[in-house]
């Protein structure tokens, strides 16, 4: 179940990460929420919300945000949110990544 919540997750992010955005020093106490953009995408409400990733975490933010990767664009951790949330507004079991484009 783990392995599908996963796919599905980085199915959301791809259209929830962009080029680079400004994070807050440490995670905000509003979570960043999964939000429909005019286009029907996914994007994350509050950018600013996420803080730093930390370095337990770096790893596997890193290993999600690669799985957004093409042939043109590599993605990357930027920030990161222990209790971001999905778009029915309940918390992500294991936070969630602010994915970048350098």
């Amino acid at each position: 179940m783990k392995s599908i919540s996963f796919v599905i997750v980085a199915a959301l992010l791809a259209t929830a990460c962009s080029s680079m955005t400004a994070i807050g020093q440490s995670p905000s106490s509003t979570p960043p929420k999964l939000v429909r953009t005019a286009s029907g995408g996914l994007a994350w409400d509050k950018p600013g919300a996420f803080g730093p990733v930390p370095q337990a975490m770096a790893a596997k933010g890193a290993a999600m945000c690669a799985t957004l990767n093409t042939a043109s664009q590599t993605f990357r951790a930027l920030g990161y949110h222990p209790s971001a949330q999905n778009e029915q507004g309940q918390t992500m079991d294991e936070g969630g990544f602010y994915c970048v484009t350098p």
